[in-house]
């Protein structure tokens, strides 16, 4: 017989504003919202409970959530910040089993079949990572268990705040049977509106439809929608694994239009993701730039590099060219831009049409080790200096940065 799957889902309650409330306790039980400040485009990113009684969530325009909650409390948040909270989070999950699949900064899945033989009990053990957790990091989690990843991720929805979830053996039915239709993975908008039509609310109402009627509706991912509605999930765990693609991109307070402007903040957004891949000891094929014009209409450009890269000097050149020949011709306002890159690989460059020179290793290294030091403000290209030149006293005074953004 099949040994059943303990899988653990892990969740930090409300992440980024708990981080705040950690580092701040004046916040605690205010309307927080974090992405931005009220008057700001963008979204916020995380909410604490007691905004999302105004009806606020990730996501959201700030524009809307300042007027849904008007007396909320805006930060703008530190990435740098939640990264470490998160690192000391999956150190934590790493210590109770090996198979651990990171889905956010904040969440992942674990898998504790295999570590029979160093518990006594599974659900024991969940409970006690979960006091790990609170324990190492000053963070609510909640946790939920099943056989499966839907099942383990629905648990946790259940157990949601700060609660302990576990679908018992043989009680799935009874557990699918009232949980609202959109809480199932792959359950969007539009799909939601078709089961409106046809008059289905919970999980238990599409037991009555057979999967050939699924399947006929909503094509492949109705074979899902069936499966999953009866608690059938066989996805294994994806363990580590390195990163498909790394990005940064800028979202400006304002449209901007100034030439020197916008190349500044491309070179620091490649400053900022080339030195994402010295960290990573990774070099990229292609090389990505994104924009977004003031109507919301985006274009990509992409070059395929036959020498993969990760020298600032050398991506910015390829970037600036691509930006060029994306907004160049147009000169209209732009939202957001950004920059890729993608296809990575950690072996060494080696061409034989170019002269190899370790210089431009030795000067990313050096000023890593610098900004590692005093910040990475302490060490700017002339380009980027600009925006220092516009923004003296806040950086993020002009635009809001993403830096959230490594891909798998």
């Amino acid at each position: 017989m099949r040994r059943r799957r303990f899988i653990v889902h892990v969740d930090i309650d409300a992440f980024f504003a708990a981080v705040e409330v950690l580092l701040n306790p004046a916040l605690k039980g205010k309307p927080l919202i974090v992405g931005g400040l009220p008057h700001e485009r963008g979204v916020a990113s995380t909410c604490s409970y007691e905004a999302r009684r105004y009806g606020v969530h990730s996501g959201m325009a700030l524009r809307t959530a300042a007027k849904l909650c008007p007396q909320g409390v805006f930060v703008r948040g530190n990435y740098q910040v939640y990264q470490s909270f998160s690192e000391k989070f999956f150190d934590v999950l790493r210590r109770y089993t090996p198979d651990v699949e990171a889905t956010s900064i904040d969440e992942a899945y674990l898998d504790f079949t295999r570590c029979g033989r160093l518990y006594a009990s599974f659900p024991d053990a969940a409970l006690a990572l979960k006091a790990q957790v609170e324990r190492e990091t000053g963070l609510s989690v909640s946790v939920g268990v099943g056989p499966n990843k839907v099942l383990a991720k629905l648990a946790t929805a259940r157990a949601k705040p700060a609660g302990y979830f576990e679908i018992e053996p043989g009680r799935e039915e009874e557990f699918l049977r009232d949980v609202p239709i959109d809480r199932l993975p792959g359950i969007g908008p539009k799909t939601q509106v078709v089961m409106r039509m046809l008059n289905i609310r919970k999980v238990g109402d599409l037991w009555g439809l057979p999967q050939s009627t699924l399947h006929s509706i909503f094509g492949l991912g109705g074979d899902e929608i069936y499966l999953q509605s009866r608690g059938i999930d066989n996805r294994p765990l994806v363990s580590g694994g390195d990163p498909k693609s790394v990005s940064r991109e800028t979202t400006f307070l304002e449209d901007l239009w100034e030439p020197r402007l916008l190349l500044a903040h491309l070179a620091y957004l490649c400053d900022r993701l080339t030195l994402a891949l010295r960290q990573g000891r990774f070099y990229a094929h292609i090389i990505e730039v994104k924009t977004r014009y003031a109507d919301f209409r985006t274009e990509v450009r992409r070059r395929l590099l036959v020498v993969p890269r990760r020298d600032m000097a050398d991506v910015y050149r390829i970037a600036e060219e691509l930006f060029l020949e994306l907004w160049g011709g147009s000169r209209l306002p732009l939202r957001l831009v950004g920059v890729k890159a993608s296809d990575l690989t950690r072996l060494k460059p080696l061409s034989l049409f170019e002269p190899y020179s370790d210089r431009p290793e030795r000067l990313g290294t050096a000023m890593d080790s610098v900004r590692e030091k005093f910040g990475f403000g302490s060490v700017l290209t002339i380009r980027e200096k600009m925006l220092d030149e516009v923004y003296p006293k806040d950086r993020d005074r002009g635009f809001v940065l993403k830096t959230a953004s490594l891909t798998r």
